[in-house]
């Protein structure tokens, strides 16, 4: 599936990564306590390349500011298996 991936820092420190298929309303998201674990999740979608500057941009962002991939293709499996249903 065709997926838009967002990551952004919450105001309790936790780190969201949100996905959605273009043009449509449903936006699953998914909150994590450490940049690992949002890297694990980032990799296991195939955005390994992308990921490690997007979180150094992270690191940096306050509260409520979102960081958006471009679109990428990401197998629904690996999107159920990590708890995203669409």
């Amino acid at each position: 599936m065709l997926m838009i991936i967002s990551v952004r820092r919450l105001d309790n420190g936790r780190i969201e990564i949100g996905v959605a298929r273009p043009q449509h309303d449903s936006n699953p998201a998914h909150n994590y306590s450490s940049d690992k674990e949002v890297r694990a999740v980032l990799s296991h979608f195939g955005n390994e390349r992308r990921e490690t500057s997007h979180l150094k941009l992270l690191a940096k962002m306050g509260a409520r500011e979102q960081l958006r991939f471009s679109p990428i293709y990401v197998p629904q499996n690996d999107l159920l298996s990590r708890g995203f249903r669409l």
